[in-house]
């Protein structure tokens, strides 16, 4: 694993878009030392003075993002989120990491893929289907299935309308909660997505990420469908303060969420009260 410096380096913003009301997407020059992330993984992004929060890259250099920048998804929640999401295209963050586990993507080679997200949960998988696209080839199916609150909290439209695009090998189906006028798509909970999918189940991976009461729906659901518990991966988020499983703000039952995860195989984590 690559070395990763504790020390915040100072990166260009390429472009700051706002996504709707409170979330903004951020394309962001590489730092200048080494900087190989993989899906899955985060960066701490702060402002001197301000303070220091994780981030998930949501699209990594040449993947998604042009080459040497990354992507982030910043909404405004907090102070520092709210300082963060003033920051214009030409200015500047600082960045440390990349932080997390490394998944090597070889067990995958081969299988079918199902990308599985609820509201903010996009913005990871993101680059899980970045990946498989700039793979391909070496992936047969590739379902992305997506459920926000209501039409207006559907994130990266730009890329759904791309992936949807490519008929002939990625299929997205979207959901939401509830809907407002004008809206002629499917309305239910993420989960309901699964419905009537049929599938290879023991040449199948999938990818979740979204609140707990979906990881619980769905797991049940994609377990119902004979997918193996270590084809099954999903986030697991606390509280990251510094990254590297000093401060123990990311603990659960004895787990370093910034070291051993916070990507986990549903195998590894199904003992665990916290995490599903």
């Amino acid at each position: 694993m690559p070395q990763v410096s504790m020390i915040p380096q100072r990166c260009r913003v390429a472009a700051a878009t706002a996504e709707n009301g409170r979330d903004v997407h951020f394309v962001v020059e590489v730092p200048a030392r080494s900087f190989a992330p993989e899906p899955g993984q985060f960066v701490m992004i702060s402002l001197p003075g301000i303070g220091e929060a994780p981030f998930s890259l949501t699209a990594l250099p040449g993947e998604g993002a042009p080459p040497g920048h990354f992507e982030l998804l910043i909404r405004r929640v907090g102070r520092l989120t709210n300082l963060l999401t003033r920051v214009r295209t030409g200015g500047v963050l600082y960045v440390r990491g990349p932080y997390g586990r490394r998944v090597d993507w070889d067990p995958f080679e081969g299988a079918n893929l199902i990308m599985l997200a609820g509201g903010l949960g996009l913005a990871p998988l993101r680059a899980f289907v970045w990946r498989a696209l700039a793979r391909r080839r070496e992936f047969r199916r590739i379902d992305v299935l997506v459920g926000a609150r209501g039409p207006d909290e559907i994130l990266f439209k730009g890329d759904l309308e791309t992936w949807s695009a490519r008929t002939d090998d990625v299929h997205v189906r979207l959901t939401v909660d509830a809907a407002r006028e004008g809206w002629t798509g499917r309305i239910g909970v993420t989960s309901s997505l699964l419905e009537g999918m049929k599938v290879d189940a023991h040449d199948t991976y999938a990818f979740l990420c979204g609140p707990p009461v979906m990881y619980r729906d769905c797991l049940r659901r994609l377990l119902a469908m004979g997918l193996y518990e270590n084809h099954l991966w999903l986030t697991l988020e606390r509280r990251m303060k510094c990254g590297i499983g000093l401060c123990g703000n990311c603990q659960m039952s004895g787990h370093y969420l910034c070291q051993e995860g916070p990507l986990f195989s549903y195998r590894e984590v199904r003992h665990l009260r916290e995490a599903v």
